[in-house]
């Protein structure tokens, strides 16, 4: 079964390094049919990463967020329809936009669900916290086209990975209640990538901090493929 490593840029790297950081990944990538890479950028830069990973096999954009609503007077939002042609795929409920920017559990529904519209594949983070309200919410056939991605529920344990255990029991209960594909996301290095991926109920990681460097990226994804 095909494994999704999905790199988290946050707004970490500037636009102007984005290209150093994609020709070191180019250098070091290795392209296989059994990983689907997905490179979740900021709008500003959203349209020249598609551009110029065209030619990367197994590589695609996602968006790191989406307005709730449509096109129309909401002045600084991007609306989904605006991504197609660049984006796949598109996180919402993120830990950092639930506790920053305050999206709530309605929110990130109606993200769903303009995703969806656009036929662009929502991926739904979550902790086990927020999880009963937040996939209640949403509805049933929009769910059903969506992955989840499973977080801890802090910021430390963010940069430090579940215990194994913890790891594929809150993957039974997300599967459980959703059906689909579900992701880790906490602490993903080029180190422990493999072996996390491969854990039982998980389509694959969530990579933050171990994304940062094109290099150590590029070596991280060979190693799930491998």
């Amino acid at each position: 079964m095909e494994k999704i490593v999905l790199a988290n840029f946050k707004a970490a790297i500037a636009p102007g390094q984005m290209d150093d950081w994609l020709s070191a990944f180019r250098k070091h990538y290795v392209a296989s049919s059994a990983v689907q890479v997905i490179l979740a950028v900021p709008f500003v830069v959203l349209q020249n990463m598609a551009e110029k990973i065209a030619g990367l096999d197994h590589v695609v954009c996602a968006a790191q967020t989406v307005s709730p609503r449509p096109s129309g007077n909401y002045t600084g939002e991007t609306p989904a329809s605006w991504l197609k042609g660049l984006a796949e795929y598109v996180l919402v409920g993120h830990r950092e936009r639930r506790v920053y920017f305050h999206e709530d559990a309605q929110t990130v529904a109606a993200q769903v669900r303009e995703a969806v519209s656009a036929r662009i594949t929502p991926i739904i983070c979550l902790d086990l916290d927020s999880k009963g309200r937040q996939l209640a919410a949403i509805d049933t056939d929009d769910l059903e086209q969506s992955v989840l991605a499973y977080t801890p529920d802090d910021s430390v344990k963010l940069e430090i990975p579940a215990g194994t255990q913890d790891i594929t029991d809150a993957a039974a209960s997300l599967a459980a209640s959703s059906g689909g594909k579900v992701l880790y996301g906490g602490g993903v290095t080029k180190d422990n990538a493999e072996t996390l991926s491969n854990l039982a109920g998980i389509a694959g990681v969530m990579v933050g901090r171990g994304c940062l460097d094109g290099a150590e990226f590029a070596a991280l994804v060979n190693s799930v493929s491998a």
